[in-house]
């Protein structure tokens, strides 16, 4: 460099001596660091015994927009019951497929950072279960500190006396990751289930799907509580959902008008079946399964950051219910609770999303008889909880937790993943097919030592005790992060046209979009409404009456000719 010559040879000793440590400093954050987990022991005595931490010493990982990471060492049972549970050194994603066969997927995995900045937490996951009549608990957890060391501890351990665990072998990794961009998906319910992807109004929608929890073509639906893992006999209905839901317009069902615009909406059924409401297997089948189908590009079966949009209204007959609406359940098969409940108790309405008693948000802001956008966004791995919105407003934090993502659509296997089969097994086409291209929610996978389920979907409406009412839907959105305060603040309130994929024109006779009232228009709308005729949706209801007939011509006719002669709508 010609101009360093010009220095005096102190000075220059100087910068060169700072060029050096800077370039250690860069040295020493690599994209990757590994945290040595061999020889870390659980003691056999006791029941509840300290955490147990190690860090990666003097390595350290660069800052990174996002981070995957794996948990899975070698573990060994100490202790009379230890030594018999594990006898031989084993992996931990196959102990924990001992304990719930398809917990494998959470040994590996992967985040987003959005800041970019360190210290974070990469992973925090609760874990166990009971097996051979031993319940055991903890908690894996793995941090980037401030000085960007890697940390990975076992917290939280509850475990019967004479269970200890030693680990014979392995290490916790963490790799810096830049991750795909967000993808967003939206549901208009325009007369059915199809996202506006699906339904070519928005192709640049994302990739999720939405069908009907006990659709027939899953086949039969798994048991209620205490046979969740089990096919009943007699085998419960199927096709409940789809019976006791319904599509319409806000004008057919006497709903009011979302800011002045008729709307198609979708009533959701009720979380029982009405015929046998207080038979709770009956339930287990009863709402919305929504597979995200972001793993063909996301390398981890989970999501751990995610936010779900919906513009709602629930009806006064739901409120008198102490739950109106079971909002989700993130389990993939509504094996137990809905996590995410609106509440009301002698006029104090709340909203919580896996709440301890006493945790519900109290809030004003929602509310019989008035159309709202709820929004909720969580961010599971790096904060551990998640935000919740009305109108585009914060109205309080509660828990979070990540949502089940494990089928490839390129790809569709069962979630029978462990150390000796590291991808699971295939499924096979024509059962793929069979059920329409999309994770069956009941399936087993054939494998008799891990008979995992899919384990895809997130179940909407769903509670498997019954508890939820029918409520209405204009809008539903799912992205796969969590959206920025300021990103749901600016989505503001309900719109009857949709959240975040809105129609361009403004002005339904205007079908074109273009500003204009011409006559090709007429083309256009009379092409939508063929369409939407031969497809069984409402996007030809013109005159919003819940029937697609000759008479949205003539009403569209007489809006245009409208447009024509004003120049507005």
């Amino acid at each position: 460099m010609a101009h360093a010559r010009t220095l005096r040879p102190a000075a220059s000793l100087a910068v060169g001596a700072a060029a050096i440590a800077a370039a250690a400093g860069l040295a020493a954050a690599q994209p990757s660091v590994s945290v040595n987990l061999a020889g870390i022991s659980v003691p056999s005595t006791g029941t509840s015994p300290p955490d147990v931490v190690r860090t990666s010493g003097a390595a350290t990982i660069s800052a990174a927009p996002g981070y995957k990471y794996t948990f899975n060492p070698t573990i060994q049972g100490t202790g009379l019951l230890g030594a018999v549970f594990i006898p031989s050194p084993k992996p931990l994603g196959d102990v924990l497929n001992d304990f719930n066969p398809g917990m494998y997927r959470v040994v590996y995995g992967a985040m987003r950072n959005p800041p970019g900045t360190v210290p974070t937490q990469v992973y925090f996951e609760p874990v166990g279960g009971t097996f051979s009549g031993l319940t055991l608990s903890l908690t894996l957890a793995l941090d980037i500190l401030a000085d960007r060391t890697g940390r990975a501890g076992i917290r939280n351990i509850t475990k019967p006396v004479f269970v200890g665990l030693n680990v014979t072998a392995g290490a916790a990794t963490m790799e810096a990751w830049t991750p795909p961009a967000p993808v967003t998906t939206e549901w208009h319910f325009d007369g059915n289930l199809s996202s506006v992807k699906e339904t070519g109004e928005f192709p640049a929608s994302g990739p999720s799907k939405i069908r009907y929890l006990d659709d027939p073509a899953f086949g039969p639906i798994l048991g209620g509580p205490g046979q969740e893992t089990q096919y009943p006999n007699p085998a419960t209905p199927t096709g409940v959902t789809q019976a006791q839901s319904s599509f319409g317009t806000t004008a057919t069902f006497g709903l009011p008008a979302i800011n002045g615009r008729t709307a198609t909406v979708y009533k959701t059924s009720p979380t029982r079946n009405l015929a046998d409401p207080g038979n709770r297997a009956k339930s287990r089948g009863l709402g919305l399964a929504m597979w995200p189908n972001t793993r063909d590009f996301w390398p981890d079966d989970k999501l751990a950051s995610w936010t779900l949009i919906m513009d709602l209204y629930i009806p006064a007959a739901a409120w008198s219910a102490e739950y109106p609406l079971a909002l989700f359940d993130n389990n993939h098969n509504n094996d137990a609770s809905a996590d995410a409940f609106i509440r009301q108790v002698a006029g104090q309405t709340s909203i919580g999303y896996t709440p301890q008693p006493g945790d519900f948000i109290q809030t004003s802001a929602i509310g019989p008889d008035q159309w709202m956008r709820l929004a909720i966004s969580a961010d599971s791995y790096r904060i551990g909880t998640s935000r919740i919105f009305v109108n585009g407003q914060f109205i309080g934090e509660s828990d979070g937790g990540w949502v089940y993502n494990s089928t490839k659509s390129t790809d569709p296997r069962y979630a029978d993943v462990s150390s000796t089969q590291p991808l699971g097994t295939a499924v096979p086409p024509a059962t793929w097919s069979n059920w329409g291209s999309f994770p069956n929610p009941w399936v087993l996978a054939p494998n008799a030592a891990n008979p995992a389920p899919m384990g895809s979907t997130v179940c909407l409406f769903a509670d498997l005790q019954g508890r939820g009412e029918s409520v209405y839907i204009a809008n539903l959105l799912f992205t796969d992060d969590a959206m920025t305060d300021s990103q749901i603040a600016a989505l503001a309130g309900p719109d009857a046209r949709g959240i975040a994929f809105i129609p361009a024109t403004t002005c339904p006779a205007d079908a074109d979009g273009n500003g204009a009232f011409e006559p090709t228009d007429i083309a256009v709308f009379i092409s939508t409404w063929l369409g939407s005729l031969n497809a069984g949706t409402l996007a030809g209801d013109f005159d919003g009456n819940g029937a697609v007939e000759p008479a949205d011509i003539a009403t569209f006719i007489g809006a245009w000719l409208a447009g024509v002669q004003t120049g507005g709508c």
